[in-house]
């Protein structure tokens, strides 16, 4: 049994490199803009929310964050819980967006939305105060 957990180890390893190749291909291949939020940081004092997982320029594997990337890009690998923080609004209310499409909606810290569903390709994170017209973005590559 032990041999297996080693070569699922291996495999993953493996995965995560190719990964890396892959990202690093497309980069210089077909740049586009992915990964660059747009927190909607205001003044001190005025509301504001910020997705904070995941983060831009980053592979994540299995929801863990593994390793900075080139580019700016944000890669996700598997599932992932969204995290986003809300300053300067009380009982505030944060909807999640996944390509435009309401997904979840949280009305308590800290506020998430576990993204567990199978895709492979480019998607548009969004979090946004409800009633506030105040969001931020993040543009990801997700597989699996």
């Amino acid at each position: 049994m032990h041999k297996n957990n080693v070569k699922a180890v291996k495999i993953m390893a493996r995965r995560v490199i190719i990964l890396i190749a892959l990202v690093t291909i497309f980069a210089v291949i077909a740049p586009v803009a992915v990964g660059e939020a747009s927190p909607s940081k205001g003044k001190q004092g005025e509301p504001s929310i910020s997705i904070i997982t995941p983060e831009e320029g980053n592979l994540y594997v299995m929801g863990a964050q593994i390793i900075w990337l080139p580019f700016g890009w944000t890669v996700v690998m598997g599932p992932i819980t969204i995290r986003a923080e809300v300053s300067n609004v009380d009982n505030a209310i944060v909807n999640f967006y996944i390509d435009g499409e309401l997904k979840m909606t949280d009305g308590m810290p800290p506020y998430e939305y576990p993204w567990w569903s199978l895709s492979f390709g480019f998607h548009t994170i969004k979090a946004e105060i409800s009633g506030q017209n105040i969001s931020d973005t993040v543009n990801i590559f997700k597989i699996l």
